[in-house]
């Protein structure tokens, strides 16, 4: 694809369909216009992506996922927005930029050094190749559930010697799959032939974006543009909660820590999670102290995103306990001093938005 083909995919993807709903002129459109300009293309930004995922999600559903139907899925969304309200979309009263703006261009600056390039990691076997196949094969199939005719051809008596039938710990077959293509990978029906990837699948939605947009190369990509959304995040959530001053060192830290550096760099839905989380937190506060309607929507439906997280192991016994146990980021590092373990949050942080985070 050519750069500048590439430049307007990825403005149609992660800027319009958001851009243009942030603007409909319902639900306290003049509180909104009011926001600093960064944060304003900020959620731009979260909310074309939360669009993007959901119509690569439901077309794979129903086995007719393209990139090229995605993009024109959020042309058609963008564009009838501008058909309803035309000129209502320009934001006359809207704040305009300062030089706060300055410190979300240089956590960008800082992301991009430390988070790129990628790893190499496409090899199965393991987690991390695992979510990157699975993204791939969405890609290329358009689907959840693909069709594998190898798993189909092998006849039933050949079936315990190559993919054996597998039971729970009681010795009852199992419901949920057959037996393992490959490692990661489920056969759910070997006589369909059909097979899934173990993961959730909005990562690796995620990557079959970055995989229409730029190949190989934009798919291991994927996982550090989210790393960096995280960053993000965690300065617009803070700055709204504990002050800009507080945010941008917080996010600073973010930025340099090893343990931010190495979830950037390799395939993981963590770094899905901690992007979605922190917009999450600055939506809710937006909703419940500043009495913004636009974003008590907004904050309640990337909430499923965590709780999908938790069934990352559904499948295997062993791996279910082990996603479930709670793991200490930086990011929740950075966040513990607002959880009453240290530090003074401000006085108009809407209860349970951060104590939560424990």
């Amino acid at each position: 694809m050519h750069p500048l083909l590439q430049i307007a995919a990825v403005a149609v993807v992660a800027w319009l369909p958001g851009a243009a709903l942030f603007r409909v002129p319902r639900l306290d459109r003049d509180r909104r216009a009011q926001l600093e300009a960064e944060e304003r293309a900020f959620w731009a930004v979260i909310l074309s992506l939360g669009i993007s995922l959901a119509i690569a999600l439901a077309l794979a559903a129903l086995d007719q996922y393209r990139f090229e139907r995605l993009l024109i899925a959020n042309l058609v969304l963008a564009g009838a927005i501008v058909l309803l309200w035309r000129s209502q979309l320009l934001l006359s009263e809207a704040r305009r930029i300062t030089v706060t703006a300055a410190i979300p261009v240089a956590l960008i600056l800082v992301c991009g050094w430390r988070f790129f390039p990628p790893a190499e990691y496409a090899v199965g076997g393991k987690d991390p190749g695992v979510y990157f196949n699975e993204g791939i094969q969405f890609a290329q199939r358009g689907a959840l559930v693909v069709h594998d005719p190898v798993v189909a051809a092998v006849p039933p008596f050949a079936r315990d010697l190559f993919m054996p039938g597998y039971v729970d710990l009681q010795g009852v077959p199992r419901v949920d799959y057959y037996s393992t293509r490959f490692m990661g990978f489920f056969i759910k029906d070997p006589e369909a032939g059909t097979v899934v990837g173990q993961f959730p699948h909005l990562f690796p939605a995620s990557i079959a974006i970055g995989y229409g947009i730029d190949g190989l190369t934009g798919a291991r990509r994927t996982t550090g543009v989210w790393a960096l959304l995280g960053v993000l995040s965690l300065y617009f959530a803070g700055a709204r909660l504990f002050g800009r001053l507080t945010a941008a060192a917080a996010a600073t830290l973010l930025a340099l820590h090893v343990v931010q550096l190495w979830f950037a760099r390799y395939p993981n839905s963590e770094v899905v999670m901690q992007a979605l989380l922190f917009a999450v937190l600055l939506a809710n506060a937006r909703a419940h102290v500043d009495r913004d309607r636009f974003f008590a929507p907004v904050a309640g439906g990337p909430h499923a995103v965590p709780a999908v997280r938790q069934r990352a192991g559904d499948g295997r016994g062993r791996r279910r306990r082990r996603a479930q146990r709670p793991r200490r980021t930086p990011a929740a590092c950075l966040v513990r001093p607002a959880t009453g373990c240290g530090g003074r949050a401000r006085d108009d942080v809407p209860a349970g938005t951060v104590t939560r985070v424990r």
